[in-house]
């Protein structure tokens, strides 16, 4: 029985131009894969980062479970990627200064959890108000032709 994990990072798509896709496999302690696939998860202001050739996700909140008492919330979550695709991201990251940014979390069908991240760039603030723009535009545009 494999249960419906939705967890996705709301803001990344509105903050970041998305460049490049990678899969990563989680490294995670049991309580923490239960407290996932009951949706007890928060990836929103979530980052990963290089250090010393591996990958980590910093900043995603697990829910703790009620009865496990000594639970780190917000610790770093080793990435599992292969050798060429963590070079490949860190040699991106220092040479075109992008992010590395987590999207959404799923299972696979082999029951695994799963991360989605994104080589990404950021936003300038005036991309961001011309996509507010034409958004309000596509919204009104919408209104008046179905009151017509």
């Amino acid at each position: 029985m494999l249960r419906n994990v939705n967890l996705k990072n709301k803001k990344a798509l509105y903050n970041f131009i998305f460049i490049e896709k990678y899969i990563a496999g989680l490294k995670l302690l049991g309580h923490e894969v239960k407290s996932i696939k009951n949706n007890n998860a928060n990836l929103n202001n979530s980052f990963c980062k290089v250090l010393k050739k591996e990958i980590f996700l910093f900043n995603f909140y697990i829910k703790p479970l009620s009865t496990f008492n000594n639970q780190n919330k917000n610790r770093k979550i080793l990435l599992l990627l292969k050798k060429k695709e963590i070079i490949k991201i860190s040699e991106s990251v220092k040479k075109f200064s992008l992010n590395i940014v987590p999207e959404k979390i799923f299972l696979n069908k082999k029951g695994l959890i799963k991360l989605v991240i994104h080589l990404a760039k950021s936003k300038k603030k005036y991309d961001i108000r011309e996509l507010i723009k034409k958004k309000e535009f596509e919204i009104l545009s919408k209104r008046k032709s179905s009151s017509l």
